[in-house]
């Protein structure tokens, strides 16, 4: 896989399947917990959900490049990055993909909004789009994958920059590879993105040896 061209997706989010027990797990109540989950509360979830997901632009930018690993370094397009998880993870994988996904802005400024004048309104939003984000980049993940099969490649789950030893200063590299703002997300100084429901994350193409 040579291509490194930067693609835009876009959904309606119409297109993403609200997982509810994400939403109540999100707000902090278990397995066990949900059943003594308020009615009231519970209620507030049903109606939320229909009318926040309209409000929803889910859409991403991504690119390929062909992967090399040396001694846990990550070197592809003239970058390297240096991660001993990261490296382990993608050990056999000859391609890596990056991507940028978001749920657009009114997710950010209908929950502060609520914030101010119902709190516990506020807290279902909020659960909502942090389960509405892990959606559309399970979306994106399946497109992605459909083009690294067109190169005879399989895909591994998502990393975030964050997590692991992969240091969250990695978000740079993602808004320097990436054109971000074609989808208009923005990283602060502090190294948070804006819209605040939005993902950066790395995905490791391997050659798929069961193919015929």
């Amino acid at each position: 896989m040579t291509c490194s061209s930067v693609f835009v997706n876009r959904i309606d989010s119409s297109l993403l399947e609200p997982d509810y027990n994400e939403i109540f797990r999100y707000m902090g109540y278990g397995l066990k917990d949900r059943t003594e989950l308020d009615d009231e509360v519970r209620k507030m979830v049903y109606q939320i959900v229909p009318e926040f997901q309209k409000i929803l632009c889910p859409q991403g930018v991504y690119v390929f490049y062909p992967l090399k690993i040396e001694n846990e370094n990550l070197i592809f397009n003239g970058n390297q990055l240096k991660s001993c998880q990261l490296s382990r993870f993608l050990s056999e994988c000859s391609a890596i993909c990056l991507f940028a996904a978001t749920i657009g802005p009114q997710a950010d400024l209908q929950t502060r909004k609520m914030q101010k004048i119902a709190p516990v309104k506020a807290v279902i939003m909020q659960a909502t789009g942090a389960m509405f984000i892990e959606k559309y980049c399970d979306a994106l993940c399946c497109q992605i994958e459909k083009e690294a099969a067109e190169d005879g490649l399989k895909i591994k789950n998502r990393f975030s920059p964050g997590y692991g030893d992969v240091p969250l200063e990695n978000q740079k590299m993602f808004f320097h590879l990436l054109d971000c703002k074609k989808i208009g997300l923005t990283l602060t100084d502090s190294l948070m993105m804006a819209p605040e429901k939005s993902v950066t994350a790395f995905v490791g193409c391997y050659k798929n040896i069961n193919l015929s």
